[in-house]
């Protein structure tokens, strides 16, 4: 066994030299912090000792310990921190918060060089398959880890049928919930061609066939034509009334004529949201309204880097609601918890085509695991959306 020693500021410092010099299938046996350097005693500084080994014979069951250690370590320190962070002037403890970067870091650095145990591997693997963020894919790995050490020897069927209830738990500490029922006004917003309208349009049937209630239109997209139309056509088909309107004054308008309607959806432009003066103007028609849920549509189908700008872009307008649009045209569903997880937006809706009424389907944390984990075992196009 070819044993060395480091002596690092930080473990990330030690990786790539553990790499240089043991190679990719090194295994790391200790850390420990230790003063260095001073003279008499005095003026030590802390460093990390780091104990790297290459074994080509010994068994994977010591670095499956390892690993299972740091991931546990890692969530130790997370809680820890999350709690000292409701305590006034705990929060900002520097030597906490290294630590957990440092812990992450060593994770991430397993899993970019494959160092993990190969049933974790898979579900990594899987996992990035799906784009979720590096730092959930840690998290839930730790939690795995974690069984693994209490049940060695499991399954990967048995590791998948764990990590579906891992998700499950945390999917329903985030906020999941359909329209808020008291909402007598609805909006719409989003980028350009994510399918506001169509969207729109399904709900309206919701509530008008299923629910039984009075449902009223109204549109600011007056920037295309077909848009325009293509609600108003919507609008004669259901036999609900439709506003077109074009400023603050007209929208004040609309919403009087529809007063006796329950429930009023409202249709926005989707313009360039990276346009200061659109956001501006939307959040200015918006901030007239009362008791308005404003409903922020994304495509399934853009890259996670835009769907985090996006919302960041639609923050001022006051966001309520998230809804996930094309789940038909991607294979790719981590970005659902990324977004929700990040940002912290209730989820009401994901929708699966262009069929009115029916493709669309209340995001329930049940249907975002079997996206993410390929266990979508029935077409749920058919759910009701109640």
């Amino acid at each position: 066994m070819r044993i060395k020693r480091y002596v690092v500021n930080q473990l990330p410092e030690a990786m790539p030299m553990i790499r240089k010099d043991l190679g990719a299938n090194a295994l790391i046996l200790d850390t420990k912090k230790i003063n260095t350097g001073g003279f008499l005693g005095l003026f030590k500084k802390q460093k990390l000792e780091v104990i790297a080994a290459l074994d080509p014979v010994k068994m994977e069951q010591d670095h499956k310990e390892k690993v299972a250690a740091a991931l546990k370590q890692e969530k130790a320190l997370r809680a820890q921190d999350s709690r000292k962070d409701s305590v006034k002037g705990q929060s900002d403890n520097p030597d906490i918060v290294n630590e957990i970067k440092s812990i992450k870091q060593f994770l991430f650095e397993m899993m970019e060089t494959e160092q993990l145990p190969e049933s974790l591997k898979q579900l990594n693997n899987l996992l990035e398959e799906q784009n979720l963020t590096k730092s959930i894919r840690s998290n839930l790995l730790a939690v795995m880890a974690e069984k693994m050490k209490e049940k060695p020897g499991l399954s990967t069927e048995a590791i998948l049928t764990i990590a579906r209830q891992e998700l499950l738990h945390r999917l329903k500490s985030l906020p999941v919930t359909s329209l808020d029922p008291k909402a007598k006004m609805v909006c719409f917003v989003g980028p350009t061609g994510v399918g506001k309208t169509t969207t729109i349009a399904k709900i309206a049937a919701e509530y008008l066939l299923n629910q039984q209630k009075k449902v009223g239109l109204i549109t600011s997209d007056t920037y295309r034509i077909a848009a325009v139309e293509q609600l108003r056509t919507y609008a004669k088909i259901l036999g609900i009334p439709l506003e077109v309107i074009h400023s603050t004054e007209e929208l004040k308008k609309a919403v009087s004529k529809l007063e006796e309607c329950d429930v009023i959806l409202m249709d926005t432009a989707g313009r360039n949201y990276q346009q200061k003066k659109y956001i501006h103007d939307l959040e200015q028609l918006l901030n007239e309204q009362d008791a308005i849920q404003v409903n922020l549509v994304i495509s399934l189908t853009a890259k996670y880097e835009d769907m985090r700008d996006v919302a960041k872009n639609f923050q001022p307008v006051g966001v309520d609601q998230l809804i996930f649009t094309k789940r038909d045209e991607t294979k790719s569903y981590g970005s659902i918890l990324n977004l929700i997880d990040e940002f912290d937006m209730p989820l009401s809706y994901i929708t699966n085509g262009q069929n009115v009424p029916d493709d669309i389907t209340v995001a329930t944390p049940e249907l975002i695991v079997d996206l993410i984990l390929g266990e979508d075992g029935h077409d749920r196009s058919s759910e009701s959306i109640t």
